[in-house]
């Protein structure tokens, strides 16, 4: 198993061990104070209940019966004073009242914008059914009660003030002073008014019935506590007793009838409501702090145990082998490696890059003293890319061990270390595939020919760059001629087609096109498939074009080029007694024109 796999899924299985055991006590102490809060809130709720039916509900439905007009000043001032006065009502955080609609009309507290009741059919159903919605508000720390209430009709009694023929300015309520004034009435205050003449309740009905508003039952309103305007407007019902009045002041309109030689008023339209209570229940913050601080608790629990285990695993999975790699590649130099390859190692991921190290090590000190001779002028370019490697390794190993000494491993250092050791595997394979193409370069290619189809074979290689291509915003443009099939050494082949396409591409930073176009030349003894793959790079220059085959040689050191790609494809295509030749310009791109000759059987 790779060792970031068999990482992953000791660190995981360990999580999810943890997890799995604080989901099962933190659910068992949640089912525990969900019982105690639910018992809690029920008793609550029945007091909070009895709080708003009794005192608020009484309250606002009595100012309402009796003025039958919705003053939201003077609701205000009832549900201040109640707040006020009484002891029960101390935890309310706020009260408000709605008339005919959702909108609240008055507040306990100030309200900066409008305010809507949201109460869908099934809310109104179940305050009908239930008398009350009782819901928790968690952001708030409250509990809202939701009742409504509607206002009876009030019948009109003949009080002393009505039935007095004068009045001193002293019985005369302060709504009636404001009436007057703000209809410009300059009275002093020792204005005494005066009766003319008592009407009955059949003469008031008349002058009802002809669409006006006798003084006379203005004043019977006022002695009921129902201030109107004195200019209010009479309309007419359908019956002789039914009168529905408006006041141009307020706005109110009152459904009026007699009955028994009894005035009866009503509001009309809107005469039902909602009243919301907002209760304060420190319990629920106190039960809310009390769960962050358990969660809390088991996060650090769960920290804590990460933390030990990442420390354990690491160094016994990544620490000491990394270790011993670290005092291989530090001996390098020396070249003994015996006494580490007949060591024994784990079978993980670090441990097998160690012993193939060795192995590599002393391979390549093996062909280096027997090829020394013929490998003179390759000496440099092989050192230098097995130091590459090396180093890199060297250097990853050091910052490896700098991560894992400290005394505190983060999740970011671990993924950090995963990621190293992917380049330590990739350098390994550099260093692996260097030796392979170096001993290559120095023998004589073997094919392995097979019937193959050039153009199929094409189609084959440029499929691999159709991401490539789109990311560096290179066209491919195909031109193929039917071709007959010919024996190659299908492998080798794409290699150096690969390489050849994939040169071209990185030849065109900032984009372009590669053209490739496939002939059939019958000229001579021998016919020929002629291949051209051509680009609009940047093209080679011309001491260049004479070195491109040589192994090593390579214009893309600072990209990580080894200079091994062309003399490999050069090597293959002469193998199968073909032969290539580049045309190029600085500026204008280059084409490479490959020549496969076809043999009597192929034809």
């Amino acid at each position: 198993m790779r060792l970031q796999w068999k990482y992953s899924l000791i660190i995981n299985l360990t999580v999810i061990a943890v997890l799995v055991a604080f989901f099962f006590f933190d659910s068992i102490r949640m089912r525990k104070e969900m019982s105690a809060l639910h018992a809690l809130g029920a008793e609550q709720s029945t007091t909070l209940k009895k709080i708003a039916e009794n005192t608020i509900l009484k309250a606002v439905v009595g100012e309402l019966n009796t003025s039958q007009a919705f003053s939201a000043q003077r609701i205000d001032k009832i549900i201040a004073k109640l707040k006020k006065e009484h002891q029960d009502m101390k935890d309310v955080m706020n009260v408000q009242v709605t008339l005919g609609d959702s909108r609240v009309r008055s507040s306990l507290l100030a309200q900066d914008e409008p305010t809507n009741f949201n109460l869908g059919k099934q809310e109104i159903e179940e305050i009908e059914t239930k008398e009350a919605i009782i819901d928790t508000i968690a952001e708030q720390s409250a509990t809202s009660i939701i009742i409504n209430y509607s206002v009876q009709p009030k019948r009109l009694e003949l009080t002393q003030m009505y039935s007095q023929t004068s009045l001193s300015a002293a019985d005369i309520p302060d709504e009636v002073w404001q009436l007057l004034l703000s209809k410009d009435f300059d009275l002093p205050p020792s204005t005494t008014f005066t009766v003319e003449e008592k009407r009955s309740e059949y003469k008031n009905q008349i002058a009802l019935n002809q669409g006006k508003f006798p003084f006379e039952l203005w004043r019977m309103l006022i002695a009921n506590q129902i201030y109107l305007s004195p200019d209010a407007t009479v309309k007419i019902g359908e019956q002789n007793n039914r009168w529905q009045i408006t006041d141009l002041d307020s706005g109110h309109k009152y459904n009026l009838w007699q009955d028994e030689n009894a005035f009866w008023i009503h509001i009309a339209g809107a005469n039902t409501g909602y009243i919301r209570v907002l209760f304060d229940v420190p319990y629920i913050a106190k039960s809310i702090r009390s769960s962050l601080l358990m969660h809390a608790i088991f996060i650090v629990i769960v920290g804590v145990l990460l933390v030990v285990l990442i420390f354990l695993m690491t160094n016994y999975m990544i620490m000491k082998p990394l270790a011993r790699m670290t005092e291989i590649i530090q001996n390098a130099e020396s070249g003994n490696f015996s006494s580490y390859l007949h060591r024994k190692y784990a079978s993980d991921e670090i441990s097998k890059a160690t012993r193939n190290l060795v192995r590599m090590f002393l391979q390549l000190k093996t062909s280096h003293s027997r090829k020394i001779a013929a490998l003179g002028q390759f000496a440099a370019g092989i050192a230098h890319e097995i130091r590459n490697p090396l180093n890199s390794i060297g250097m990853t190993a050091q910052h490896l061990k700098t991560i894992f000494s400290q005394p505190k491993v983060s999740p970011e250092d671990i993924d950090e270390a995963i990621e190293l050791l992917d380049i330590v595997d990739e350098k390994i394979g550099d260093l692996k595939q260097t030796s392979e193409q170096f001993l290559t370069l120095n023998r004589p290619r073997k094919l392995h020919l097979t019937t193959v189809n050039l153009n199929e074979l094409l189609d084959s290689v440029l499929s691999e760059f159709i991401l490539i291509a789109e990311e560096a915003n290179v066209q491919i443009i195909k031109s193929y001629t039917e071709l007959p099939n010919l024996q190659l050494d299908e492998m080798l082949m794409h290699q150096t087609i690969f390489n050849i396409v994939q040169n071209s591409i990185q030849a065109m930073p900032k984009g372009g096109s590669v053209y490739i176009t496939t002939t059939f030349e019958d000229k001579g003894s021998i016919p020929n498939v002629m291949l051209e793959i051509r680009d609009t790079g940047i093209g080679i220059p011309e001491e260049n074009q004479e070195l491109i085959y040589d192994a090593y040689f390579t214009t893309k050191e600072s990209d990580g080029g080894v200079g091994l790609g062309l003399a490999i494809s050069h090597q293959t295509i002469t193998a199968h007694q073909g032969k290539v030749e580049v045309k190029s310009k600085v500026g204008m791109g280059t084409a490479f024109n490959i020549t496969l000759p076809i043999k009597s059987s192929e034809i």
